[in-house]
């Protein structure tokens, strides 16, 4: 497994980063057993990086990542976690951020975390009903993290790169973070990637390339969008069963569909599917750190380190790929 350094910490991460989320379900519903057996094996494979948040199966994931890792043994390995603000709590932003980080520390039963995200979306103005953070707000939320990361709680703090593009990049100048979480797939490559003004979904406006050239350290998110890069519908017994987009189209069902566009791959003999071509695809971009993978069994985890280990798409693929986004359906 490749090994990127992260921005300009210290840390290494692996290229593909395990993900504890609800949407694949693994950490939060899956027996003990195969989340261990999971674990085990992706840390035999070279990855070194698990990302978790309190969201998560409402501290499950937290709680799940932490235990088995320390039943383990494994104090190396590198683990995110996530704050995030909602409702009345925005009444008092630096206390909640406070207590949150103390609390993920408790359910993972660790003493320091490597580094810690804000979950919620940024945006130019306030928004309490949709948990938008303005760039404002994120003022006292810094102040709390320098503040836990001088007294040892964590190494590194980071933010959620989803919101209004122009002030999650005004955010990234304001306060420097030293990571960002990035929305990044084949459907919507926009982080990655310059695309024209008529681009029908969010444009990122190669955010994960700025990121990287500060020297902020990047983590890919839904690069299987939610799993509708699978190009199927069938969704697994622990994985989420409703899933909202994430800057592509208005429906999962939809997304699915979009997929047939990058069929060719397949059946061209770059990739023996639209996973593969998913997993290759993100690690292809060197503007990113690491990918995480959803996931919700160990089959999904092994296929995705095959994958990954292939290495990059041939850039045969990618500007065939490009060639898509430019005139293809996902322009209608």
């Amino acid at each position: 497994m490749k090994i990127n350094r992260f921005g300009d910490t210290e840390l290494q991460v692996s290229e593909l980063g395990f993900g504890c989320g609800a949407v694949g379900g693994l950490m939060v519903l899956a027996d003990h057993k195969e989340m261990m057996n999971a674990v085990e094996y992706a840390i035999d494979s070279g990855i070194n990086y698990f990302d978790t948040a309190r969201m998560y199966g409402d501290g499950l994931s937290e709680i799940h990542t932490g235990a088995i890792l320390r039943e383990l043994d494994r104090t190396d390995l590198l683990i995110g976690t996530k704050v995030r603000i909602a409702g009345d709590e925005f009444g008092n932003i630096a206390k909640t951020i406070s207590d949150q980080i103390e609390n993920s520390l408790q359910r993972l039963g660790i003493d320091t975390v490597d580094i810690v995200y804000t979950h919620n979306t940024i945006g130019s103005e306030r928004n309490v009903s949709s948990g938008t953070l303005s760039v404002d707000d994120l003022d006292s939320i810094v102040e709390v993290f320098e503040k836990a990361a001088a007294s040892g709680k964590l190494r590194y703090w980071g933010f959620n790169g989803l919101g209004e593009t122009d002030s999650i990049k005004e955010a990234l100048v304001q306060y420097s973070p030293s990571g960002i979480h990035t929305c990044y797939n084949m459907l919507n490559p926009t982080s990655g990637y310059q695309l024209t003004k008529t681009f029908p979904y969010q444009n990122y406006e190669e955010l994960m390339k700025v990121a990287s050239g500060a020297g902020i350290g990047t983590v890919g998110i839904r690069i299987l969008a939610g799993g509708a890069l699978s190009g199927s519908l069938e969704r697994h017994p622990i994985a989420q069963q409703n899933v909202a987009p994430i800057a592509t189209s208005a429906t999962f069902q939809e997304d699915v569909s979009r997929t047939s566009a990058f069929e060719f791959l397949h059946k061209e003999g770059f990739v023996d599917n639209l996973v593969e071509a998913s997993v290759r695809f993100a690690i292809s971009n060197d503007s990113l750190d690491t990918a995480l993978i959803g996931l919700s069994n160990f089959d999904q985890l092994q296929q995705a380190v095959d994958y990954a280990n292939k290495g990059a798409l041939p850039q045969e693929a990618l500007d065939n790929i490009r060639g898509i986004w430019a005139v293809s359906q996902l322009h209608e």
